[in-house]
């Protein structure tokens, strides 16, 4: 795994393959075909303009609700239940949300963590749509490499049954989320099930990537056998 270094702070409108390009090359850093470029949500959103301040968010009775058991901010809770198809439950200070695009966990997808300085109060939401985002960079990485890579968009997921967080896969281009074929056990019994290994690969990358300061926002993941894909979406292994 390689950390693509000297990521500046991304700021709304920029290119986010054109910087990851520049960076590498800088550091005499060649992609080769098959890289998996793993990518941060979060530098994806600020450049999408993907924010919210918080001082121009009106809590409903429902995120004062939530507030009160939780002991969280009412304008935070109102933005779950804005990114939120559904409110799922709680557990102590933990707020269990299915999110617009599918993904399961706690807060929603919201972060509030390396976005400037505190009395701003912006938090980060996902990307609109974390595929096509993939697909951009993809293109863009492809056009000035030359070389066939593919694109994992990660976020880290919190789960309310489990202490922490773990990186796990919002979007992707140019791979399949699971191996596809068949496969057998050391006893030669078909295995029906399969891995998330874009997850896998997320959760690989984010422990170069950290959570805090280190500013390592994109690592590029070499070696790893992977099935090519052209039409397709993280939404095929949601439930």
């Amino acid at each position: 795994m390689y950390a693509v270094p000297n990521i500046p702070l991304i700021k709304a409108g920029d290119d986010i393959a054109q910087i990851i390009y520049k960076c590498a090359k800088e550091d005499k850093f060649g992609f080769e075909n098959r890289d998996i470029v793993v990518v941060t949500h979060k530098i994806v959103s600020k450049a999408e303009n993907a924010c919210v301040k918080l001082s121009e968010i009106t809590p409903s009775v429902y995120a004062k609700e939530l507030a009160e058991k939780t002991g969280r901010d009412p304008r935070l809770c109102q933005v779950y239940v804005n990114e939120s198809k559904e409110i799922l439950g709680i557990n102590g200070r933990h707020i269990v949300t299915r999110h617009r695009l599918g993904f399961v966990g706690t807060g929603a997808g919201v972060d509030t963590s390396n976005m400037g300085i505190l009395d701003e109060e912006i938090v980060c939401l996902l990307p609109r749509d974390p595929d096509a985002s993939a697909r951009k960079i993809r293109s863009k990485l492809k056009e000035l490499s030359g070389k066939e890579l593919a694109v994992i968009i990660c976020d880290t997921y919190g789960n309310e049954y489990r202490k922490h967080s773990i990186n796990f896969a919002v979007g992707i281009a140019g791979i399949h989320p699971y191996p596809i074929g068949d496969t057998v056990d050391l006893y030669d019994r078909p295995k029906k099930s399969s891995t998330a290994q874009v997850d896998e690969i997320a959760a690989a990358a984010g422990m170069m990537m950290g959570q805090a300061n280190e500013r390592i926002p994109v690592v590029v993941v070499r070696g790893v056998e992977y099935k090519v894909g052209k039409d397709v979406s993280i939404k095929d292994i949601l439930t």
